[in-house]
């Protein structure tokens, strides 16, 4: 369907009765900003509204999914044509709804299996352990300079992942 069309079509037929998109809105107990966006082709009415909407405009459910006047002769054509393009987009919004889930899906595999290395990670520490003080410290440059033998120094510290309390 053309958003665009349509919300021409919608703004043409208001015009026509003389309505606001105030006075249309307060008609289907919407808001003068939901018309302005209909009209601007930005979206649709909510289906629900389309009868109302409609009645109000003096205008056929095809005429309105056409978004314009349809002569007699051709409106069981138009209405199957309306009904083909109706279809033809609910299949592209389906389409396009798998493709967001799907990826949707991988992120979330993404993320957990990123949390669970993380935690893994964090499970497997030990608790209390020695390390090395790293060549560039500070210690181990202390060290070295007051060591006889610099760079033969190795200097250890004791960590502890336990929170003592006193």
């Amino acid at each position: 369907m053309d958003l665009i069309k349509i919300g021409k079509y919608i703004a043409f037929k208001r015009k026509e009765q003389d309505l606001t998109q105030k006075q249309l809105a307060e008609k289907l107990n919407m808001s003068d900003k939901s018309v302005s966006k209909w009209e601007r082709g930005i979206c649709l009415p909510d289906v629900s509204v389309y009868l109302e909407l409609c009645k109000i405009l003096d205008i056929s459910i095809n005429e309105f999914l056409a978004g314009e006047d349809i002569p007699k002769e051709t409106i069981e054509q138009k209405a199957e044509e309306n009904i083909i393009q109706i279809t033809k987009d609910n299949k592209n919004k389906q389409k396009y709804l798998k493709k967001i889930i799907r990826l949707l899906i991988v992120m979330l595999v993404v993320f957990i299996f990123i949390t669970s290395i993380f935690v893994y990670k964090k499970l497997i520490q030990p608790q209390n352990y020695i390390e090395p003080y790293l060549e560039k410290s500070t210690e181990m440059q202390t060290a070295n300079m007051l060591s006889s033998h610099p760079g033969n120094i190795l200097l250890f510290h004791y960590n502890s992942k336990k929170i003592l309390i006193h």
